[in-house]
């Protein structure tokens, strides 16, 4: 086995014996190569890897995961079982679910739909558009991972619309989850915690499978998944958490950074290691990041530090205006490009999407490539969910969201009439909604040519799934309904470019290629819908060469050579929700801890350069207003040369590059009158 060389804390924390232990990572400080060592040094000692599992929170960081531990252990790690949480209680619930019950996983936007169509009864048309459906769901999940149930959503006395809507939707959303054998993303966790508990049995056998569990980022775990752990884990059992509290910065979706600040509470006699030595950023980066986090009480301060010399000042840019922010970047990041260093290596950052707009125009006319993170992802575009939803209700027959996505797509004149006389018929008779199309013609009231489209598309259906039941390949199956469908006409009539089609189409083709991967495995076909629909994929793009442009929170895990984070003023960052009441939003009680914890993130992301930009006055929707400096950079006094002021004065000089996009901005508006 080859050996990374490892640092006194990280070859300490590798060499943990058994029982519960808290790995303490600092940014930067190298938790992956902590992990994959710990997973290559059981292998080593004997353990079987089939009795290893570790889990975090994305395909992406579990993929790296797997990648380094294959390069690192050979052979012997092929059995160890990466996951993500969701992967993990999904596979939990369809080995434990009783045999011939299917059900159907609903992502996000299923939920969604699902809750605009119980909304129906309660809200007008108009309000059915004014209000947020997101706003109705992101209470009920944090409901549900605060292990809630509906009765206790709403404290007697407080709440507003939004958790009166939320109040009344939650218990009809699970018992129409329950009638439709569907479990949403939740559930995965929330349906094996439940199964674990109850039954002792089961307990017994996962235990055994998970004798050593590892988990990654902890501090991003809610309540459901720090019990679903803790049932994993026996009492004094191998469980191995890797985390840093100073990240924590997801109390808004229902992580809570108590499961790290009581971890000896939950794991009695539970060993700690700390990871300060950081590998990524250059000195004065850390030196600022310290600081930072210096204004605020910790339960376990860390202090990072690196070996390597030098380092550029991190340089707090004052600029007149949100505009000269974003041609303050754009000259830089050209600047950059001219010497040499790739545009992935050239990051900009800001607390929310509105501010990215300034700069994403600046390097649009200038013709520098970029990419967003936090876009909508392959799996989430249209065509690749209009097309797994009819290989879903194939599936699936009783699978209402799909059936509704899908019936009138391609266009078959079955409009929302044709719809509700549909959900009566079925009602009446006990059939699904698919069954009912099938027998539309029980329907006098709905127009011969409706109904033959009707019966035409549960023909489509049934002979999906009679595909299948000859074991047709799924990727098979799935070019065959494209063809159907005429899915590639249809992207390629809708435009509006045909750049774009072909990248819509490019997102159907990858689809196929992930389905013929899953060929080589034993899953049925159903497994692999459900992964499929667990799966956050990654940005197409994500390989090449584009200045990166993100949210904070989009940009934990990432790293850049340059970094210009944007908007460092009160109002953006903290945010201006930061202890103010609760509004539309889940989130809008925002705490001013995290809020410091996510500046850190931001500022830990830089590698050699960290450019913090704030804007005198920035232009909003409701005007320009005058700022000052967020609070979190009122520093203590730090080591001579780790940190600089400048102004910058957007009436300076024209440079080359400039003056063009500039000329080019001009003859646009002179086109649009």
């Amino acid at each position: 086995m080859s050996v990374i060389p490892l640092n006194p804390a990280q070859a300490a924390a590798v060499a943990h014996g058994s029982g519960p232990a808290l790995v303490l990572a600092g940014a930067g400080s190298g938790k992956t190569r902590v992990i994959t060592q710990r997973i290559a040094r059981l292998l080593e000692a004997g353990h079987l890897p089939r009795s290893i599992v570790a889990v975090t929170f994305t395909n992406k960081a579990a993929e790296e995961m797997h990648e380094r531990l294959l390069a690192l252990a050979g052979a012997a790690a092929k059995d160890v079982w990466i996951s993500t949480f969701h992967a993990l209680g999904g596979e939990i619930v369809r080995r434990e679910m009783p045999r011939g019950s299917a059900f159907v996983v609903y992502d996000a936007a299923d939920s969604g739909g699902l809750v605009k169509e119980l909304l129906r009864e309660r809200a007008t048309e108009g309000d059915q558009k004014r209000l947020d459906v997101g706003a109705v769901i992101a209470r009920i999940s944090h409901a549900k991972n605060a292990m809630r149930t509906p009765a206790e959503l709403v404290p007697e006395g407080e709440g507003n619309e939004y958790d009166a809507l939320a109040d009344w939707v939650f218990p009809r959303y699970e018992a129409a989850l329950k009638r439709l054998r569907a479990l949403d993303f939740d559930d995965l966790i929330l349906w094996p915690l439940k199964k674990l508990t109850d039954d002792a049995e089961v307990r017994a056998k996962w235990r055994q499978r998970t004798f050593h569990l590892l988990v990654d980022e902890f501090q991003d775990t809610n309540r459901a998944q720090l019990l679903l752990v803790k049932q994993l884990a026996a009492e004094g059992g191998n469980v191995f958490c890797v985390g840093d509290d100073d990240q924590s910065i997801y109390g808004w979706r229902g992580a809570d950074i108590a499961n790290v600040i009581d971890f000896g509470t939950h794991f009695p006699g539970a060993k700690m290691y700390a990871l300060e030595q950081n590998y990524r950023s250059a000195r004065p980066v850390l030196e600022v990041a310290n600081a930072v986090m210096e204004g605020q009480e910790r339960a376990f301060p860390k202090r990072l530090f690196t070996d390597r010399p030098g380092g550029a000042p991190v340089k707090v840019v004052h600029c007149d205006t949100s505009e000269s922010e974003a041609r303050f970047v754009l000259a830089h990041v050209q600047k950059l490009i001219a010497n040499g260093t790739k545009r992935r290596e050239i990051g900009v950052l800001y607390r929310s999407n509105a501010l990215s707009r300034g700069v994403e125009e600046e390097l649009r006319l200038a013709n520098v490539p970029y990419r967003i993170i936090g876009g909508t992802s392959v799996y989430e575009r249209r065509e690749v969910k209009d097309l797994i939803a009819y290989l879903r209700l194939a599936v699936h027959p009783g699978d209402e969201i799909s059936f509704r996505r899908v019936v009138n797509y391609p266009t078959r004149g079955v409009g929302d009439a044709t719809l509700h006389k549909l959900e009566r018929h079925a009602l009446a008779k006990d059939l699904t909604l698919l069954g009912a199309a099938q027998r539309c013609d029980e329907l006098p009231d709905v127009a011969a040519g409706t109904r033959d489209a009707l019966k035409s598309f549960a023909r489509i259906v049934w002979a999906i799934r009679a595909q299948f039941d000859k074991n047709v390949p799924l990727f098979t199956v799935a070019q065959q309904v494209a063809r159907t469908i005429h899915l590639r006409e249809d992207i390629n009539a809708a435009g509006p470019t045909s750049l774009v089609a072909a990248r819509r189409w490019a997102n159907v083709e990858a689809l196929f290629k992930t389905m013929e991967k899953a060929a080589n495995t034993s899953d049925d076909v159903g497994a692999v819908l459900q992964r499929l629909t667990l799966r956050f994929a990654e940005e197409s793009d994500a390989g090449q060469d584009l200045v990166t442009l993100s949210t904070l929170h989009g940009a934990k895990g990432l790293e850049f050579g340059t970094v210009f984070f944007l908007g460092c003023e009160e109002g953006i960052i903290p945010h201006a929700r930061t202890d103010a009441p609760r509004a539309t939003d889940i989130a809008s009680t925002l705490d001013t801890g995290e809020e410091r914890r996510l500046f850190y993130v931001g500022v830990t992301r830089a590698k050699e350069q960290l450019y913090l930009m704030r804007a005198r006055t920035r232009s909003t929707r409701n005007g320009d207003r005058t700022t000052i400096a967020t609070r979190f950079l009122k520093l203590p006094t730090l080591p001579e040369g780790m940190l600089v002021n400048e102004n910058y004065n957007a009436a300076a000089p024209l440079q080359v590059g400039d003056i063009a996009a500039q000329a080019k901005r001009i003859r646009e508006m002179l086109q649009k009158k």
